[in-house]
């Protein structure tokens, strides 16, 4: 028998052909019971297992394990179960879908919306060390900040939104994980042009592709404001661009000396 022979199919298999998948951790008194209600509808499990085929006529359960449990206390021959293709996406959807794993949101890309729901949800726990955390500011912070290149939740901490505690970022672990999606290269840069001489449209050119690209804190400049200011200001007895720095308009020396120098010359 192939091992996709059977998947999606309902079957009543044979109790002892299928290997359990995971240890029950449910108290012994609702084992019992749900044992109980299943003899009382002559031994019929209304709510199948969920078994991937790991052999010839051999299965382990993957998903509705307290239906399984609770089948071998009734001590039934066999047990109505579902054949699953065992992907780890089916099977993970499987779980999602039985509450037995919580869905997994990726906190560098999800949606406000996303963010608050699932925020609320691990504040509504009754043990929850979020109990008293600003859940609204804190989806606001996180969405102010440069999140798309978390790889954890450290920077929460240093968001000023009320995580600070290591409980916290581990109550965050049920339902987030960090994953940075990669950055697509940067165009080419343009060519550098004269800051005396460049038009307004010519410094917005070359100030906008340091701000889209990211480009050595360029992201938190307003390229437009900069460029007005730059094409504004009288430039013809600069010898260099420091005297950009006299202009406050949020620009470091650094970024003068690193990243505007490619971009501008005299």
């Amino acid at each position: 028998m192939s091992d996709f022979d059977n998947i999606g199919k309902l079957m009543h298999l044979p109790l002892i052909d299928i290997e359990p998948g995971q240890e029950i951790t449910e108290q012994e008194f609702l084992v019992s019971s749900a044992a109980e209600a299943i003899l009382q509808v002559e031994g019929r499990n209304w709510v199948p297992v969920i078994v991937q085929e790991i052999a010839d006529y051999q299965y382990q359960a993957v998903s509705n394990h307290f239906v399984y449990a609770a089948a071998k206390k009734a001590q039934i021959e066999r047990v109505w179960c579902i054949v699953i293709d065992p992907k780890p996406s089916n099977i993970e959807q499987a779980k999602i879908l039985t509450r037995e794993a919580n869905p997994l949101v990726n906190l560098c890309t999800a949606s406000k919306d996303t963010i608050l729901a699932a925020l609320g949800y691990l504040q509504s726990e009754s043990t929850s060390p979020l109990k008293k955390v600003d859940l609204i500011k804190v989806t606001d912070r996180i969405l102010e900040s440069d999140r798309e290149t978390w790889a954890d939740f450290n920077k929460l901490t240093k968001l000023k939104c009320g995580i600070t505690k290591e409980n916290q970022l581990d109550c965050l672990k049920q339902v987030f994980y960090c994953k940075p999606e990669p950055l697509p290269p940067p165009q080419p840069a343009p060519e550098r042009v004269s800051i005396k001489k460049a038009n307004r449209d010519q410094i917005f050119e070359r100030l906008n592709y340091l701000s889209i690209n990211k480009i050595d804190g360029f992201d938190k400049i307003d390229p437009d404001q900069l460029a007005d200011t730059l094409f504004t200001t009288p430039k013809g007895k600069w010898k260099s661009l420091n005297p950009i720095l006299k202009l406050d308009c949020g620009v470091s020396k650094n970024q003068i000396q690193k990243t505007l120098k490619t971009v501008f010359s005299l």
